[in-house]
């Protein structure tokens, strides 16, 4: 056999192998026989017509095309191991080049390799931000507005009012052919002042100070002229005329900060406890964040220096994952992929190019890097460790009534799965803390163990408890906690 091997720019191989013409006879012997089998030779019984008989009616090429499908599955191992290539996936015949002498090309995917970077060169101080008692009390004046009432009052406007008016805007000095209409008559309700609930911007920034001592059916007329840089272009250096009408003025009540209150919002027994269940909230919300951003300088700054190589078919198959696990919490959230991707405005190709393969390059290359680093420093798991961490996962699922269902191949398979994702998780940790301790300049050695929080897409609207909702600072409105929203990273 002689071997040629071209290494291509997507970290594929292309071999070319060619065969000795005795190689190939024999697979032609054994097309012959196949051919006669599955057709009917006339004074023959199936499989029994001589070779040149079937070559005769079928033709030669007809023989060689089955020839090579029949010796592929012997031909393609001996190609990789006379190339001395490893593959990272299957390959494919890209060509025939030749049936005599017997001459085919292969392009192969290559294991993924990874050359790091002076990654020990990385400094990145470790400062996670610390609670203090006027975050709590933000959370505490959050959770008050959204548990909020508001009542009519028959008094004028005071700041912090909710207001129901009727409001148009016109401009004062349209141009020939400009529609002189800006807004269109409408109801709106807003609140007046600054305040924790919405932005006082619209329809321009402190408007609803204009509205201040006004009593409900009185009108008020206001003539703004808009900046040159205003955010919307058609009403840059626009003078507009604004009237209004007040229709109702309600003033808001907010709870006192009771045990009452507090055991309103969960199992909380007292204010006090209520107080350091938010703690606890911000603490681990803030973890998360700052421990998310912190990780994701330093791999970007080690992956930014490192020469990462891999084949097509691996980022592929990181997209389809990551497009599974995307499926699978929409699912739980009752949506599926075509709806959600319409909300976005896109099309499905577009939002796999812009939005998912981004987001599966970071976690394969993110991945990769991790793997080389336990390699190259020589991490390892604890099997004791990782014994006791699957037992404590085990132990979760006791409760659920389909893991009590596994017997046999489906219970071997999934303890096999969990104790890879574990294993994989442990080292991931493990690499992780080896990384922050080289970032902050500690002892080369492995301390403690950093859970990595991620996100994968961007995806829909995740429900939270009350409290969860206020220690988000923009998830309130003036009629309640909105639900948060992640934006896409990687995981």
């Amino acid at each position: 056999m002689k071997i040629e091997t071209t290494i291509r720019d997507d970290y594929q191989v292309r071999i070319v192998a060619e065969f000795e013409p005795e190689f190939m006879d024999k697979f032609k012997r054994q097309a012959a026989r196949k051919i006669s089998q599955d057709a009917r030779i006339p004074g023959f019984r199936p499989g029994k017509a001589p070779y040149d008989v079937v070559r005769r009616m079928y033709g030669e090429e007809m023989i060689e095309k089955q020839a090579v499908e029949l010796m592929l599955d012997e031909a393609y191992p001996l190609v990789l191991k006379e190339a001395a290539v490893e593959p990272s996936g299957m390959g494919n015949l890209e060509e025939i080049i030749s049936y005599n002498p017997p001459t085919f090309s292969f392009i192969v995917p290559l294991v993924p390799k990874v050359e790091l970077g002076d990654y020990k060169s990385v400094r990145k101080d470790y400062n996670p931000p610390v609670v203090d008692d006027s975050d709590i009390d933000q959370v505490i004046k959050n959770l008050r507005g959204n548990y909020s009432t508001a009542e009519v009052v028959e008094r004028p406007i005071a700041e912090g009012d909710l207001v129901s008016l009727k409001i148009s805007g016109h401009l004062s000095n349209p141009v020939e052919g400009e529609d002189a209409e800006v807004f269109k008559e409408n109801t709106v309700q807003m609140i007046i002042g600054e305040n924790d609930f919405e932005d006082d911007d619209w329809p321009y920034e402190g408007y609803t100070r204009e509205l201040v001592g006004l009593s409900v059916n009185e009108e008020k007329t206001v003539v703004h002229t808009y900046a040159e840089d205003y955010v919307e272009e058609n009403l840059r250096g626009k003078e507009v005329i604004l009237p209004a009408t007040v229709l109702t003025v309600k003033a808001f009540h907010l709870p006192e900060v009771t045990d009452e209150f507090a055991q309103t919002l969960g199992d909380f027994a007292t204010a006090d406890a209520l107080r350091d269940a938010i703690r606890k909230n911000l603490e681990e919300s803030n973890s998360r964040e700052y421990n998310e951003s912190y990780y994701t300088q330093i791999f970007d700054e080690v992956i930014a220096s490192s020469k990462i190589l891999y084949p097509p078919q691996i980022l592929q198959d990181e997209i389809e994952s990551v497009m599974h696990s995307l499926e699978h919490d929409l699912e739980e959230r009752k949506m599926d992929m075509p709806t959600y991707i319409k909300t976005l405005g896109k099309e499905k190709e577009t939002f796999i190019e812009e939005d998912i393969k981004p987001v599966a390059k970071r976690r394969l290359e993110r991945a990769l890097v991790i793997n080389e680093m336990a390699r190259v420093e020589e991490i390892q798991l604890d099997n004791m460790e990782l014994q006791k961490e699957v037992s404590r996962i085990l132990q979760s699922f006791q409760s659920d009534p389909e893991f009590s269902k596994l017997r046999g191949e489906r219970a071997q398979s999934f303890m096999q799965n969990l104790m890879m994702q574990t294993a994989n998780q442990m080292l991931n940790r493990a690499v992780i803390s080896r990384f922050k301790s080289i970032a902050t300049g500690q002892p080369e050695t492995v301390t403690e163990l950093i859970d990595e929080t991620t996100s994968v897409v961007e995806e829909p609207v995740a429900e939270t408890t009350p409290v969860e909702a206020a220690v988000e600072p923009e998830a309130e409105t003036a009629e309640g906690a909105a639900p948060t929203e992640e934006k896409p990273a990687e995981a």
